[in-house]
């Protein structure tokens, strides 16, 4: 691909971007908590959020953030440390995430979610809003990734529900890139906060489970730059 067809899809990826926020603005006026280390949108009811997400989701069915070799990356540093044999992927659109982690551990069932209707047309995707405990989930996981938590209207609840999905040992990772920032946040994009407000939100919201380990600096990769959040549950927690 020639320099002037990636400067174009790069074009028609940000214009796609500010569409489906243009469109989110004028579905929900939301309220502004802001903290010292985070921005929280917040919504007037479940539906409103349900409904924005939902329609966010179909304008930006195409577009694809996290790159293949940031989640190849992701699949050796898992596969360097235990066995994989399950794990879940959360905000996913079509897809994509669930499909490179499985070609890179073959041994491994990894599910993606998605709380529009439209996860029902990709494989290995279930329709779920994911701050919801799946009881099928339940102390399964090996891994859980997401770089979408910046959709999440509580990211404590959320959080939880992860931490709750993991094995013994198993991790939860989550990316930060400069779009998670606080002042990244949108109608569509609720919650934005700074790396050390991830790890300490996180903290408290799951000490109860395990503790933020470890922070991956992959900040000088030259596709996708971003630092890795990953917390860890305790081995003595019951599954």
């Amino acid at each position: 691909m020639s320099e002037d067809e990636k400067a174009a899809r790069r074009a028609a990826r940000r214009s796609m971007f500010k569409e489906a926020v243009a469109n989110s603005e004028s579905l929900a006026r939301t309220r502004i908590e802001q903290g010292e280390d985070y921005t929280q949108h917040l919504y007037d009811d479940y539906e409103t959020y349900r409904r924005t997400q939902e329609e966010g989701n179909k304008l930006k069915l195409r577009a694809q953030f996290v790159k293949k070799g940031h989640i190849v990356f992701l699949a050796d540093w898992l596969a360097a440390r235990r066995t994989v044999g399950f794990g879940l992927c959360h905000g996913v659109r079509r897809g994509k995430e669930q499909e490179w982690f499985m070609s890179r551990l073959p041994s491994a069932r990894v599910i993606g979610t998605d709380i529009s209707e439209t996860a029902k047309e990709f494989p290995d995707t279930v329709q779920w809003d994911f701050h919801d405990e799946n009881p099928e989930w339940a102390g399964r996981a090996d891994f859980v990734y997401s770089n979408s938590w910046d959709h999440a209207y509580d990211p404590s609840k959320a959080f939880r529900a992860w931490a709750a999905s993991l094995k013994p040992g198993g991790v939860i990772l989550i990316d930060h890139t400069r779009g998670h920032a606080p002042r990244a946040s949108n109608a569509l994009d609720p919650f934005g906060a700074t790396r050390e407000g991830v790890v300490r939100i996180m903290g408290d919201a799951c000490r109860q489970l395990g503790r933020v380990t470890d922070v991956l600096d992959r900040s000088g990769d030259a596709e996708y730059p971003c630092e890795v959040v990953v917390f860890t549950r305790n081995d003595d927690t019951a599954a």
